[in-house]
């Protein structure tokens, strides 16, 4: 492991419990940096200001606060609080605190350990960490990884949570910490991370530990292109400034369980007024598959699971923080070439009833890629609720109103892209219609990214003879018959055209696939089987028009 860092007055006793903070003890205590904080013989605590400044308003809220942060915490205004949270498996824990002091070099650092209940000799591993500025809390009884929350204490201006079954790497926290710095609005900055969801996965591979830090330390190369603005994330080894979280409120809220507490504290750092950040550039290693239960009951992790996200959308009245917050729509992005785009400037994008926005910010970050900065969103919603969330992501106007009024807004704007959510044919209004009204509204060189719901497909058969489809709420959606040669044809007399086609399958199980497949491969049909097959099992065709 690294070697010791310079002594602080941080340090911890090797060996016994670290001293209570002087905000809830009899014991005087100064503060390793910042604002000194010590009793008088009275108990009254004095906090010095001498020397410091009440900044002025600045040009924008983030910044304000960003500047009276960094007076408040004086020298400390550039601190990382490293919290390493550890239940048993004391050799993932030891792998990834050497990690920590392996890879974490050149930045002031504070080290909190909490052992939340271990018995296989954590607390004792924690005691000998060869680390001066560490702090270590130690949980008599594991009940859970939020309870000890209310009882740390943390310095830094900075924090990042890292679960002990967590691997940093090569520059992981110098990228971070140059993403969340770039900007007054970010409010956190997060590594890509292996065996998370929220569309995280690296694209290397790897087979050991050595070749994982090999291959992170080539991957992992400042580059603000890959900066990627998300709506939800993982929050592991994630960078958060200490203002979000003040504003936005603690790590976690109580209630929630598992990945809704994620999707919880990114919601309310975006309403706070802040951008979550997912740093493609870096990558830092999760050693626990999500299928791994480690010993608890399939039932009750259901059970959890169940009520966390009825409480959460409870919470954000109706919003489904996994549904609404990664409907990334990778077939429908797949079809948008963003080289054809160089050298242009300012990109306009309209998001129509794209949920929260998941579409048009992934959609921003493809043009990103291609160097295109200067990428303004907008937004059109028939369903109010999600209006607050597109608020969050969209610097041009978000309204919501019936999409037959859609020609009543954004006026004075035509747009490079329009992405629209729902199908085409499953809104109230007449598929042509709506596709005149839309057209109208881009550019001469614009596209417009819609799909059409396939209302020749073998779903509703299946359904009527009674089987037992787990497809989800699109096959619910009416629409209107329209099939695809008829619907190029009137693209066509409007003088655009498909220039990119895809499909979207339904989600069947292997055995209801294998069913239609013997249908359609007995006599009964003709010889151009694969073609029936495929518009059968076609849920959507994914279109990009184009003049």
């Amino acid at each position: 492991m690294a070697k010791n860092r310079e002594n602080t007055s941080n340090k911890s006793s090797s060996g016994n419990a670290p001293k209570k903070s002087a905000l809830n003890s009899g014991t005087d205590k100064v503060h390793p940096k910042g604002m000194p904080i010590s009793p008088s013989e009275e108990g009254i605590y004095e906090i010095n200001t001498d020397g410091q400044v009440n900044t002025p308003p600045e040009e924008s809220l983030e910044k304000t606060r960003q500047n009276r942060v960094t007076a408040i915490l004086g020298d400390r205004s550039e601190l990382v609080t490293l919290f390493v949270q550890a239940y048993n498996r004391l050799d993932k824990t030891k792998t990834c605190l050497e990690s920590i002091l392996n890879y974490t070099k050149g930045i002031d650092f504070e080290l909190i350990l909490l052992d939340n209940g271990s018995t296989d000799g954590t607390l004792d591993f924690f005691k000998q960490v060869p680390y001066d500025r560490k702090k270590i809390y130690h949980i008599s009884q594991n009940v859970g990884s939020l309870a000890p929350a209310p009882h740390i204490e943390w310095s830094g201006r900075y924090i990042v949570y890292i679960p002990a079954d967590t691997y940093v790497t090569k520059n992981w926290l110098t990228n971070l910490l140059t993403c969340v710095r770039s900007d007054p609005k970010i409010g956190v900055a997060a590594p890509i991370i292996f065996n998370v969801d929220h569309n995280e996965t690296p694209t290397f591979t790897f087979s050991s530990y050595e070749e994982m830090q090999e291959k992170a330390a080539k991957h992992n190369i400042s580059d603000p292109r890959l900066w990627y603005e998300r709506l939800i994330m993982e929050p592991s080894g994630g960078v958060y400034k200490r203002e979000a979280l003040d504003i936005a409120g603690k790590i976690s809220d109580y209630g929630f369980f598992h990945s809704s507490s994620d999707y919880d504290l990114a919601f309310r750092i975006r309403r706070a007024g802040y951008k979550t950040i997912l740093c493609q550039d870096t990558y830092v290693h999760h050693d626990h598959p999500r299928t791994n239960l480690q010993g608890k009951d399939l039932e009750d992790r259901s059970r959890d699971l169940r009520a966390a996200a009825r409480d959460f959308e409870q919470k954000y009245f109706g919003i489904n923080g996994w549904i609404d917050g990664s409907n990334f729509e990778t077939i429908l992005l797949s079809t948008v070439d963003i080289e054809q785009y160089n050298g242009r400037n300012k990109l306009e994008i309209l998001g129509i009833d794209v949920r929260c926005g998941a579409p048009i910010l992934e959609l921003k970050n493809k043009l990103q890629m291609g160097d295109h900065f200067d990428t303004r969103l907008s937004a059109f919603t028939t369903d109010p609720k999600y209006w607050l969330d597109l608020k969050t992501i969209c610097v041009g106007e978000v309204t919501s109103d019936r999409i037959e009024y859609l020609s009543e807004h954004f006026t004075d704007t035509l747009f490079d892209f329009i992405l629209l959510g729902r199908p085409i044919n499953t809104y109230a209004v007449r598929p042509v219609d709506l596709l005149n009204i839309l057209l109208k509204k881009i550019k001469p060189d614009g596209h417009l990214l819609i799909k059409l719901r396939n209302t020749f497909d073998v779903v509703t058969t299946l359904k009527s003879l009674g089987a037992n489809l787990n497809v989800g709420e699109a096959a619910d959606l009416p629409a209107w018959q329209i099939n695809i040669e008829d619907f190029n044809r009137h693209v066509n007399t409007l003088g655009y055209q498909i220039k990119k086609i895809s499909v979207e399958n339904w989600p069947m199980d292997a055995n209801i696939q294998d069913v239609v497949k013997r249908i359609v491969n007995s006599d009964s049909f003709s010889d151009n089987k694969n073609e029936v097959l495929t518009r059968i099992l076609t849920r959507d065709y994914v279109l990009n028009l184009a003049r």
